[in-house]
């Protein structure tokens, strides 16, 4: 079985050597040879101060792939993005939006903040996760801003056109700001990624990076897209730092030339996505498959199930109750390794089940 170096890795090196880690989000893969390259070239230059308000060639491209239109400013990555929207646009004490189960964060920027979680959770249906969107209509005017995450980690939902459409008009007629953590958006399927912003320009804001889909979280950054004003305000509350001058040559290397890569990478996640729900189905655990992402959300009959995995099977996983509450029976699993790995994890995870 192939296994990653451990050395100063946070997912293989916080548990025991017996423990498989399919729980923090960052892939086994190798980086794509053009970002390799990219930042030996970049490290043999200058490494000096950049300009303050980052590589300007870099924000191009950013709105040329993404589409997106607005003011670009880089940040250090985009978990400060939610803290750094939180303390813009509310007060301590005010209600915050935003859809359960969600990236812990989320809630962390929240409640460390001193606000309160207004949660509004996913609808389970026979087809799998959709918006409720008469639960954030009844939510809306209770709150300034909406965090919002597109694909949604860590459900794996790519939202559709029609949502986005619906959820835009609450938006616009509440007056909410929507922060819309799109980290996830080249790492799609069968559903192409729309942003939010398409629907609602005006009053949104779209945090970006290249940390998930070119496996870049060590070289932290990212970048907020909106309207000037609302950027602006949002700037006042981020820290007073420098873009990354090797993380800027990455991004803009992966933009550029790591294409191929990223799509030999989908090949290879989706094939595990699609492993991963045939053994759902076979132990019998709730499950569907991700539309995006390389994560995959489980409901278990287990109480504090990440817990009993990790006794039982050796097996590191996110607990779905850091996700929200209610959602202790419920895991998150990283397949974005080698099937070698993911292999021996589930036949782990499903004797595991036996015990049950």
């Amino acid at each position: 079985m192939v296994l990653p170096p451990r050395k100063d890795s946070l997912k293989w090196g916080t548990y025991p050597e017996d423990v498989l880690p399919l729980w923090v989000a960052d892939m086994d893969f190798p980086v794509a040879e053009p970002i390799q390259r990219a930042i030996r070239e970049r490290a043999e230059g200058f490494l000096g101060y950049p300009p303050r308000d980052g590589d300007p060639e870099l924000k191009a491209l950013i709105l040329e792939q993404t589409g997106l239109e607005g003011e670009v400013a880089f940040m250090p990555g985009v978990v400060v993005g939610l803290y750094g929207a939180v303390a813009a646009f509310t007060a301590p004490g005010q209600g915050v939006l935003t859809q359960v189960p969600v990236y812990p964060p989320f809630l962390a920027a929240i409640r460390q903040q001193r606000r309160t979680v207004l949660a509004n959770p996913l609808r389970e249906t026979e087809e799998g996760y959709r918006l409720d969107l008469e639960g954030l209509e009844r939510l809306a005017y209770a709150s300034r801003l909406l965090l919002f995450c597109h694909p949604q980690n860590p459900t794996g939902r790519v939202y559709s056109e029609e949502e986005l459409s619906a959820l835009a008009a609450i938006a616009r007629k509440h007056d909410l700001i929507v922060v819309s953590d799109e980290l996830h958006a080249p790492l799609t399927y069968e559903k192409p990624h729309v942003p939010l912003a398409r629907f609602l320009p005006e009053r949104t804001l779209t945090l970006l990076g290249p940390g998930k889909a070119y496996n870049l979280a060590g070289l932290p950054i990212g970048a907020v897209v909106g309207p000037r004003p609302l950027v602006e305000a949002f700037k006042r509350h981020l820290p007073h730092t420098f873009p990354n001058v090797l993380a800027m040559a990455a991004w803009k290397a992966a933009l550029l030339e790591a294409g191929p890569w990223l799509r030999e990478t989908l090949a290879r996640l989706r094939a595990n996505r699609d492993r991963v729900a045939a053994w759902a189905k076979e132990v019998g655990l709730g499950h569907f498959a991700p539309e995006g992402t390389y994560l995959a959300w489980f409901k278990t009959p287990i109480p504090q199930a990440a817990s009993f995995f990790l006794k039982e099977a050796r097996v590191a996983l996110n607990p779905g109750e850091n996700f929200g509450e209610g959602y202790d029976r419920y895991v998150r699993l990283n397949f974005a390794t080698y099937p070698e790995v993911l292999e021996e994890a589930l036949k782990r995870l499903a004797e595991a089940l036996k015990k049950v």
